[in-house]
Order: structure tokens, then C-alpha cells, then sequence
């Protein structure tokens, strides 16, 4: 037994890179396992207890078991409409009315925060430092120490419970981050490029939209992806500027949870619209993937 042993200590001393790296491989792979339970368990619960027919999250087994699965939840979340005196809108409006805010957040975004990056990467005008330092300074403060005079701007305009105005203060706090990565992607093409197109007599617009649109499409996928999640999560704007009646997805889902709300009032229902709120950014992320890995990788550092 003894040496069988000595043969053992003999063999990990001669091979110590070999067993060494075997370890971390196996290390790693534990690591990665614990950490996507951590991240998948919640989930595959979540779904369960939106499937789940009752109104306890005691009855939601721990072991998912799917011949007692339902859409009972959903059916009521899309079939339900609240009386006259709560004047709440129903899922299906917040949804239509949250997704159309979010386009036009990304549109808005996509839009100026090109123009604007362009223009601090390749052009020359008085105050450009100045007007990046601003910008650089504005972002240092947290965008709800302007919610009450943003408040009364729209009371003051009439833009109060009217959804789609909103989309201009997503639009306004969004641009000078986006206008910084654009910038320092855009500072990493050539100019060359752009003094080829100026020479053929092109102008800067002409130079931005022919030339260089097509080789920032990357950061353009990461900025729209980014766009649209902001108003879809977003909660406290929407909930102070919002009547009942006008709500969006997130305000939605919170005034279900209130207990004298008696005939909604229900976890596993909370679990089902939480669920239906999720799944467009599932799916945006599924198929903008490859953008949000090259934006945060690349676009986020150059510069």
C-alpha cells in the first residue's frame, strides 16, 4: 500500500502542471455550475408559480412539476379590467403603451446620440471641450434631482398623463453617456476615411450616414438594446407622471400587489405579469446579444 502511495506522490510531483491545471478545470466548472443554479433556480421558480393554479406561494412546489401547470393566471391577467372607481388600464394597454414609449426612446436615442458622437469625434467647433466637460459633469448627478422641476415643466406644457412625452426625458438624460461611447468608437476608424469621402465632395452628413453608419453598427445594436430597456423598467417617472388610467407595464404590475385589491390581489398572478414583462427583454437580449458582447467589450473601453 505503501508504495502504491510513494507511485501517487511520485506521479503529482512529475506531472504537478498537469494535475494542477485539471483542478482549476474542475474548480471552474463547479464555479459555473453553483453560479448558474444561483441565476436559474429563481427563474424555473418563478415560471412554476405563474403556472401554478391558487393564490399562495406555499403552493408552489419546490420541484416543478409540470402536469399541474396552467394558464390560468395569464388568462385573467389579459381578461382582467378593473371597476370604475380603481380607473386602472388593463395589461394589454400598459403593455402597447410602455412598448411604444420604449421605441420611441430608442429611435430618439439612436438618432441624436450618433449625431451628436460624431460630431465631438470628428469635427472642430468653439466650445467643444467645454460642451464635453458639461456633459461629463451632468452625468455625475443622480437623475432624480430633477424629477420636480421636471415636473413642473410638464405641468406647465400640459405633457402630464400623456405617456409618449415622456420619451423626451429618456431621450434627454440618455444622450451625453451614449454621446461618449460613440465618440471614443468613432475616434477609432480612420479619418482617412472621411477625408477619401470630403475630397469625392461628400458632405459631413453624407460622410456619417455612407461611410461610417455601417462600420459603428455595433455600438448603434448596443445603444438601441440599452434604449429600449430604460423606459421598459423604468418605474418612479412613470409612476408620478402617469394617471391610473395611462399606467405602464412596471406600474402595472406594482398595483396589483395592493392588498385592498381585493379581486387581483394574488403572488401567483404577480409572478405570471412579472414573467410577461420579462419576456421582451429576454427576447431583445436573445437576438442582440452579439451587439451587447462587442459593445461592452469594444465600443464601452476605445477611446
Amino acid at each position: 500500500m505503501s508504495a502504491y502511495i510513494k507511485k501517487v506522490v511520485e506521479f503529482i510531483k512529475e506531472n504537478i502542471h498537469v494535475v494542477t491545471n485539471f483542478l482549476l478545470g474542475v474548480l471552474s466548472y463547479l464555479w459555473l455550475i453553483a453560479a448558474s443554479a444561483v441565476v436559474l433556480v429563481p427563474v424555473i421558480w418563478m415560471i412554476s408559480a405563474a403556472l401554478t393554479r391558487g393564490n399562495l406561494l406555499t403552493s408552489v412546489p419546490l420541484i416543478p412539476d409540470p402536469s399541474k401547470w396552467s394558464l390560468a393566471n395569464f388568462e385573467f391577467i389579459f381578461t382582467y379590467r378593473s371597476n370604475p372607481a380603481q380607473a386602472m388600464a388593463d395589461f394589454p394597454g400598459a403593455f402597447v403603451r410602455t412598448f411604444q414609449i420604449a421605441v420611441l426612446n430608442t429611435i430618439g436615442v439612436t438618432i441624436f446620440s450618433v449625431i451628436t458622437g460624431y460630431a465631438f469625434a470628428r469635427l472642430r467647433f468653439k466650445g467643444k471641450k467645454a460642451m464635453l466637460l458639461t456633459m461629463m459633469v451632468l452625468q455625475m448627478f443622480p437623475s432624480f434631482m430633477g424629477m420636480v422641476a421636471l415636473f413642473l415643466l410638464f405641468r406647465t406644457f400640459g405633457f402630464l398623463n400623456r405617456p409618449n412625452y415622456l420619451a423626451l426625458i429618456y431621450i434627454a438624460g440618455s444622450i451625453p453617456y451614449n454621446t461618449f461611447l460613440v465618440r471614443g468608437f468613432m475616434r477609432n476608424i480612420p479619418k482617412s476615411l472621411d477625408e477619401a469621402a470630403a475630397i469625392d465632395g461628400a458632405s459631413p452628413l453624407q460622410i456619417l450616414r455612407i461611410i461610417l453608419f455601417p462600420l459603428i453598427v455595433p455600438i448603434i445594436g448596443f445603444l438601441a438594446v440599452g434604449a429600449f430597456m430604460g423606459p421598459w423598467l423604468d418605474f418612479i417617472l412613470q409612476a408620478r407622471f402617469l394617471q391610473p388610467e395611462n399606467i405602464t407595464v412596471s406600474v402595472w404590475l406594482f398595483r396589483t400587489t395592493d392588498p385592498f385589491n381585493t379581486l387581483f390581489y394574488n403572488p401567483l398572478r404577480f409572478m405570471a405579469g412579472a414573467l410577461l414583462i420579462a419576456i421582451p427583454i429576454m427576447v431583445i437580449q436573445f437576438f442582440m446579444q452579439k451587439y451587447l458582447v462587442y459593445g461592452l467589450t469594444s465600443g464601452a473601453e476605445k477611446g
